[in-house]
């Protein structure tokens, strides 16, 4: 008979499933929304850079920006990724095995990667936003960022 009463059982089932799997959802969500505002794009980024520091010149500025906005995507999905797993461990119940713990940061890495380019392609029907398929890449160094940081946790 299994322990569901441990530390491991009580972070993945129950109320916290639910948590996961609601993060994990709202996430998507939101780049969906995020894709289709101007406040999210980099013209807004551009001017808060602009605002806050003034005394950049405009090739600063844009190195800011660039650096601000590939930030946001590498944390965003290493943050994402780690969610996702923590989502999908709610289906491996313990003990977990190399091979459940596998399968579980494997489809971890493949949705967040698929959102990481399903955000971008929605991006290019916006007018004022663009998709780019060297965002996807940073989203997926993020993604296996955020899973190796998960993975080393857990030992």
């Amino acid at each position: 008979m299994k322990d569901t009463t441990g530390p491991e059982a009580d972070r993945y089932s129950g109320a916290w499933a639910a948590l996961w799997w609601a993060l994990a959802l709202a996430y998507p969500a939101f780049l969906i929304v995020a894709s289709k505002r101007p406040e999210f794009g980099a013209e807004v980024t551009r001017m808060l850079v602009e605002r806050i520091l003034p005394i950049l010149g405009d090739r600063q500025v844009h190195i800011v920006v660039v650096a601000l906005r590939k930030s946001g995507h590498f944390l965003g999905y290493s943050l994402f990724a780690m969610i996702l797993a923590n989502a999908f461990l709610c289906f491996a119940r313990p003990p977990r095995s190399r091979r459940a713990l596998a399968i579980v940061y494997l489809a971890a890495a493949m949705v967040a990667v698929g959102v990481a380019a399903m955000d971008e392609y929605i991006q290019l029907s916006a007018a004022f936003r663009s998709g780019t398929r060297q965002d996807v890449l940073v989203d997926s160094l993020g993604v296996l960022a955020g899973l190796g940081v998960r993975m080393r946790r857990r030992k």
